[in-house]
C-alpha cells in the first residue's frame, strides 16, 4: 500500500472501492478530514468519507474499510451545501454561472421572439 496524493489522486478522479471490492465512484475532492466520491456523472450519489475509513491505495483505486451496505450511511443528501472545490470552482460559483447561463438564453429568446414578430406583422424595428 502506498501513501495516497489526494490532490493528484482528485485531478486523476481516481477509482474508488468497497472492502467487498465494490465500485463506489470517484474521488472528487476533500472536505476537512473526508474525501467526496461521486457515483454517477451527474452527482447522481456524493459519498462524503472520513479519511480514516481508507483502507488502503494500490496507485490506481483507494480502497476503502467501508461496506457497500454501509456506503449508504455516507451518501450526502440532496440540497446540502457544498463546500469543496472540484475542477477549480465552488458549489456556489457553479450556481452562480448557470444563473448567468440561463439569463442570456432567455435574453437571446426574447430577442429572437420579438424579431420574428416583426418580421411576421411587417414591423420590422431596423437598429
Amino acid at each position: 500500500m502506498s501513501s495516497i496524493d489526494f490532490s493528484q489522486a482528485i485531478i486523476s478522479k481516481k477509482g474508488v472501492i468497497t472492502k467487498d471490492r465494490e465500485v463506489c465512484g470517484n474521488i472528487i475532492g476533500e472536505r476537512d478530514d473526508s474525501i467526496l466520491v461521486e457515483k454517477g456523472v451527474m452527482h447522481d450519489h456524493i459519498y462524503v468519507i472520513p479519511k480514516s475509513r481508507i483502507e488502503g491505495y494500490d496507485g490506481s483505486q483507494i480502497i476503502l474499510n467501508v461496506s457497500l451496505s454501509e456506503l449508504k450511511s455516507f451518501e450526502e443528501k440532496r440540497g446540502a451545501t457544498a463546500d469543496y472545490v472540484t475542477d477549480g470552482e465552488t458549489a456556489g460559483q457553479v450556481k452562480e454561472t448557470a444563473g448567468q447561463v440561463k439569463d442570456t438564453i432567455t435574453d437571446t429568446i426574447s430577442g429572437t421572439v420579438d424579431k420574428v414578430k416583426g418580421l411576421v406583422t411587417g414591423d420590422d424595428n431596423k437598429e
